[in-house]
């Protein structure tokens, strides 16, 4: 800080001012880059969130109707989950059971 000792008060108060006005700018500069920076970082999480939310949705939406397809498949009554499929992966392992015999 400037020393103002005989300086008069007008000059001293001008003086103090024009100061206060450059640490004003310089502040307001400074907060200009961190509101950058905070925008910037909502920005980044957002798209992180999308990261994470658009592969779970897009599972929840498609992957119910693969899961029926693949115990239907595995299922002689073409029920998809509860006995039927299970009867059908029993079904699966006989069979392989019987190839193991027959290459026995």
């Amino acid at each position: 800080m400037t020393n103002y000792a005989g300086a008069s008060m007008n000059e001293q108060i001008k003086k103090l001012l024009e100061e206060n006005v450059e640490y004003s700018k310089e502040i307001y500069h400074l907060s200009l880059k961190v509101k950058k920076y905070i925008f910037w970082g909502r920005i980044m999480s957002m798209i992180q969130l999308l990261f994470i939310l658009v592969p779970l949705i897009i599972g929840i939406i498609y992957l119910p109707p693969l899961i029926g397809d693949f115990f239907t498949n595995f299922s002689g009554t073409g029920a998809a989950g509860g006995a039927g499929a299970s009867t059908g992966l029993n079904g699966i392992f006989e069979q392989y059971g019987q190839l193991l015999d027959i290459y026995k």
